[in-house]
């Protein structure tokens, strides 16, 4: 813990920060990164001693900086601790370790988001995701809004391909039925024990809104993106939970 902490230590400054970040990118002599960070030559001088120190840059011979292979790793990590801190007051409220440990790791691909605030605001963007889908819609919920019943019998009109995760004590309106054949359905249906986090995705837009400290989703808040990371985040959790779900009979 003691390492932990002196490593910690020295990514805690923004210039340092900011120096790491911009010499990943190229590599720089000291004047450079002093211009573009807009920061003093002794200033500049005195972050790039302490990352060399802590093994993250190197300076070669002729006096470029660059980051080394441990600077790069802890780079890929920072974005978790961003998307956390960022949201820190969301996350006084709302609980990660409902989620599998891997994604719960892989949290910082949530980085680049639109926030959603209100219930009114996050049910238009599951409207938004079923009406603007041309491939397919993946919907992970605890429960059924009967509004929604049509928009999704409108896009199995327009050819959608639905797959539907649900608990499985829900009970399902009697206005929703599967189309028929079961085989031949262009919604695709099944059942979690649980259900703790709410995604709805097309092949463009995800939306997700995550569980409460009593592990009741919390559909009054959440995030979405067409970011390639954060999509590819929610797909790989759909495909998580769809693998460990039973098709319904």
């Amino acid at each position: 813990m003691e390492k932990l902490s002196e490593f910690f230590v020295e990514l805690a400054h923004s210039d340092r920060l900011r120096a790491l970040s911009l010499i990943e990118g190229e590599r720089l002599k000291l004047t450079q990164i002093s211009e573009r960070l807009n920061l003093s030559m002794q200033e500049t001088s005195r972050h790039l001693s302490r990352l060399r120190d802590a093994k993250l840059v190197r300076k070669d011979v002729d006096g470029f900086y660059q980051v080394t292979p441990l600077g790069r790793v802890a780079l890929r990590l920072l974005p978790g601790y961003n998307f956390i801190m960022s949201n820190r007051e969301y996350f006084q409220d709302h609980e990660l370790t409902w989620l599998p440990p891997e994604f719960i790791e892989r949290i910082g691909e949530l980085e680049e988001y639109e926030p959603g605030r209100g219930v009114m605001q996050v049910l238009h963007l599951a409207g938004v995701v079923m009406e603007g889908a041309e491939q397919y819609v993946w919907i992970l919920t605890d429960q059924v809004m009967t509004t929604s019943i049509p928009v999704i019998t409108g896009g199995c009109q327009r050819g959608i391909r639905f797959r539907i995760l649900l608990p499985q004590q829900l009970t399902l309106p009697a206005s929703f039925e599967l189309p028929e054949p079961a085989p031949a359905s262009p919604i695709e249906m099944r059942r979690l024990k649980e259900v703790k986090v709410s995604i709805v995705m097309n092949e463009k837009l995800a939306g997700l809104c995550l569980p409460d400290a009593k592990g009741k989703i919390d559909f009054s808040a959440g995030f979405a993106s067409t970011k390639p990371r954060f999509h590819k985040w929610c797909k790989d959790l759909f495909l998580h939970y769809w693998e460990e779900a039973k098709k319904v009979q």
